[in-house]
C-alpha cells in the first residue's frame, strides 16, 4: 500500500536534504565537479527532485520506531486536541494549515511579478523584431529550427534574458547598443535556453519552492539547477570548439562590464545570459574551459552509490513513531491493548480512540496492533 503521512514527510525531508548538501559540496569544490562533470550532478539533482515530488511510502517500506521520547514528541503533534464536526484538530492541523497559507501567498507573490513584468514589456519595450541586424542576426542562429522568437529592447535590465514558454521572447538592453558578434551570441545563448525547454524546467522548480516554502534546500536547489542550465548552454554555445568558446567568454564578460556598472535592476522572470554574482560567472567560465577532462570514474561512482543508497534507503526505511500503548501517555493510567479500538467510517477514514480520549484520524491500521478492535460507524 502507497501512503502518505507524517513520517514519509520527515524522510523525505531528511533524505532530501542529505543530497542537497552533498550537491552542494560538490559545487564547493570545482576539482570535483571537473572530475564528475556537471552533467551528473544534473541527475543527483533529479533525484532530489524525485524525492521531493513523492513523499509516499512504498508497499516494500520498513518501518523504524523511533525513540519514546521522540515518539512522545511526535504523539502531542499529532494528537487532536480539539475536534470540531468529527474533524480532530491538532498542533499538525495547524502546520498544515500554515503550509498551505504559504504556499498561496508564495504563488500569489509569482503571479504579482509576473504581471508588474509584463506590464513593463508592455509600456517601455521597444519590439524590434524585424529591425536589422537582428532580423538576420536571429535567422542565422535559428537555421532550420522554428523561429517564432520576438525582440524586445527593454530598459532596467542587468543581462539579455529570455521569457515565455508558448511565445518566447529575447530582451536586450535599451541603453546599450551590442555589437553583432555580442547579438549573435546572446541570440544563441537564449534560443538554446528555449529549445531545450529550460524555462519550463525552472517554472516546474519554482512551483516545487512554493509548495516546500518552509524547505531552505528547495531554495538552494533552485539555484544549483539554475547553475547548471547555464553550464549547459554554455558547452552547448560553444560546441567544444576552442575558438567559439573564447569568442563567447569575452562577449559574456563585454556584456557583464558595461551593464552591472550601470547597476540595472535584475528581472527574475525568465533565464538570462549573466549570474548576478561574479563567483557564478567564473565557475561557467572554468567549467567551459575545463569541459574536456575525462570523468573521474571512482569518484563518479562513489557519488552515484552515496546519492543512490540515500534515495532508495529513504523508501525501504521509514522513521516512525512508537504508537504502541505501552508508549502512549494520554491518561494518569496506562492503557492496555484491549483499550484501543478504531470506528470506521464511511468515507474509509479510521477514528482512533483509547478508551475515552480520542487519538487521531488516520486511513490505515497499520501502525496499531493487529488485534485492534474495529467498529463500523
Amino acid at each position: 500500500m502507497i501512503n502518505y503521512s507524517f513520517s514519509t514527510m520527515l524522510m523525505t525531508f531528511l533524505a532530501s536534504n542529505l543530497i542537497i548538501v552533498l550537491i552542494t559540496m560538490c559545487f564547493h569544490h570545482e576539482k570535483i565537479l571537473l572530475s564528475i562533470g556537471y552533467k551528473v550532478i544534473a541527475v543527483f539533482l533529479i533525484l532530489t527532485l524525485l524525492r521531493i515530488l513523492f513523499p509516499f511510502e512504498m508497499p516494500f517500506s520498513e518501518n523504524i520506531y523511533l525513540p519514546k521520547l521522540l515518539s512522545l514528541v511526535v504523539g502531542i503533534i499529532r494528537h487532536p486536541f480539539i475536534e470540531l464536526e468529527g474533524i480532530g484538530i491538532s498542533i499538525w492541523t495547524g502546520l498544515e494549515v500554515v503550509w498551505g497559507i504559504g504556499f498561496l501567498v508564495n504563488l500569489y507573490r509569482y503571479e504579482k511579478d509576473c504581471r508588474i513584468i509584463r506590464q513593463f514589456h508592455h509600456r517601455y519595450g521597444i519590439d524590434v523584431t524585424r529591425e536589422e541586424p537582428y532580423c538576420s542576426i536571429l535567422a542565422e542562429v535559428c537555421g532550420e529550427r522554428k523561429n517564432d522568437f520576438r525582440i524586445m529592447r527593454v530598459p532596467a535590465l542587468n543581462s539579455p534574458m529570455l521569457t515565455g514558454i508558448r511565445k518566447p521572447c529575447i530582451m536586450i538592453p535599451i541603453e546599450e547598443e551590442l555589437s553583432r558578434e555580442e547579438l549573435y551570441y546572446t541570440f544563441r545563448h537564449e534560443t538554446f535556453h528555449h529549445y531545450h525547454r529550460d524555462i519550463l524546467v525552472k517554472f516546474g522548480v519554482g512551483l516545487l519552492g512554493m509548495v516546500y516554502w518552509w524547505n531552505p534546500a528547495c531554495k538552494k536547489l533552485k539555484e544549483q539547477l539554475e547553475q547548471i542550465l547555464e553550464m549547459r548552454i554554455d558547452e552547448n554555445v560553444a560546441e567544444h570548439d576552442k575558438r567559439r568558446a573564447v569568442g563567447y567568454m569575452a562577449s559574456m564578460i563585454n556584456i557583464m562590464e558595461v551593464l552591472w556598472a550601470r547597476k540595472q535592476i535584475a528581472l527574475d522572470s525568465g533565464l538570462s545570459l549573466s549570474d548576478e554574482e561574479s563567483t557564478k560567472m567564473q565557475q561557467r567560465f572554468r567549467m567551459l574551459c575545463g569541459r574536456r577532462e575525462k570523468v573521474h570514474v571512482p569518484l563518479f561512482l562513489t557519488l552515484l552509490a552515496v546519492m543512490v543508497v540515500i534515495y532508495l534507503g529513504s523508501y525501504m526505511v521509514i522513521l516512525e513513531a512508537d504508537y504502541e500503548p505501552a508508549g502512549v501517555v494520554i491518561q494518569n493510567t496506562m492503557p492496555t491493548t484491549e483499550e484501543f479500538y478504531a470506528i470506521s467510517n464511511e468515507d474509509g477514514i479510521y477514528t482512533i480512540f483509547c478508551g475515552d480520549v480520542l487519538i487521531e484520524y488516520t486511513d490505515t491500521l497499520d501502525y496499531y496492533p493487529s488485534d485492534i478492535l474495529v467498529y463500523n460507524n
